[in-house]
Order: C-alpha cells, then structure tokens, then sequence
C-alpha cells in the first residue's frame, strides 16, 4: 500500500506540527548494491537518490562523515537552535536513537545555526547535546549547505526538516515539522523495506 495514503490521515489524527509539514516516500522500484557506493557519479538531495557525501565536526570535535556510515538507515535532522519545533525534537532525539540504535539506524542533528543567526558550531552542537542528554551525533552545520529548491543543497524549507537515508545509501523519504510518531512510522517503513 502506498505508504502516503497511510501516513497522511494518521498525521492528521496526531496533529503533526511544523512550520511546512509535508511527507514525501522513495519509488520503491530504486535498487542499489555496494559497488554502487564505490562508483557513484551523480548525487542530489533529491529522493530516490544517493545524497551528497559530507563531513562535519560532531559535538565532541570529531569528524563525522555520511558516507562513512553506509549500511546503516541514516535519520538527518536539519535543526537550529532559535526553532521551538527543533528544541521538542531534540528532547527525544536520544530515545528514538536507542529504540532504534539495535536495527542499526543513527539519528543525527545538523544544527545549521545558533539563537543569533551564526552558523553552528563544535560548542553549540556540545551545547545542544548536553542541554537534552543526546549522545547521538550532534553535527556543526551552517545555510551553505541548504536550498530550498534541492538544486545546491538539502531542501529545507522549515524547521526542523528530517531527511530518511536506507541502507543503500538512498534518500529514502522526508518529512517537515516534528512529530515523533511519524519519524517512527518512517523508520519502521524503511527497516520493513530492507
């Protein structure tokens, strides 16, 4: 079944928030094998392809690369510190990583900027991490690396925005706005997919 005409009416039952919700799901028809990995010519952040590879620092200083993580399901959430709807999803950001930290999913945060409109940082990601007891990797992003047209960049266009990666290394599905049921109903998909 399709899993919009699932998702929708269930969104709707739980008051899914955000600045600009929406969902968006792959063609299940997309295949990718590891020597794809090896040889990928073409990225974009658009859905059913592989997103473009990038390393940031996390919240302990350390280098954390996408494409390092290959063969896991990848959740990206696109956040900044002066977003509300970012600040609830970071209070079960860590619960959702270890509901999930078995099937081998990893729940990152890219915190694009601080509460002054600065680009994220190692301290605003440590920061963020301390303030709601998250071990998952918190990243130090900034605005370069968004576009609302999905052109030059990951197509955020409201806040927090969640990007879905399957173990294939395939931009699986993405949602904007927050609610936790929804992430998990996505997660659940894509693991079933596998």
């Amino acid at each position: 079944m399709n899993l919009i005409k699932i998702i929708f009416p269930i969104l709707f039952m739980l008051g899914c928030t955000s600045c600009a919700a929406n969902l968006e799901t792959k063609d299940s028809s997309v295949t990718s094998s590891v020597d794809d990995f090896v040889t990928w010519d073409h990225c974009s952040q658009t859905l059913t392809d592989h997103p473009c590879d990038f390393t940031l620092k996390d919240q302990n200083g350390d280098d954390w690369r996408l494409y390092d993580h290959h063969n896991s399901v990848i959740l990206i959430d696109f956040s900044a510190e002066w977003c509300g709807w970012c600040q609830v999803a970071a209070r079960t950001a860590q619960e959702i990583q270890d509901e999930y930290a078995d099937r081998d999913v990893i729940y990152v945060t890219i915190l694009v900027e601080d509460s002054s409109g600065n680009p994220g940082s190692v301290e605003l990601s440590k920061y963020w991490a301390d303030s709601f007891g998250i071990t998952a990797p918190v990243l130090a992003g900034d605005r370069s690396m968004i576009d609302a047209s999905g052109i030059s960049g990951w197509p955020v266009t409201g806040w927090p925005r969640f990007f879905l990666i399957n173990k294939d290394m395939i931009l699986y599905s993405t949602l904007s706005g927050y609610n936790d049921e929804t992430l998990k109903i996505m997660i659940d998909q894509v693991l079933a997919d596998e």
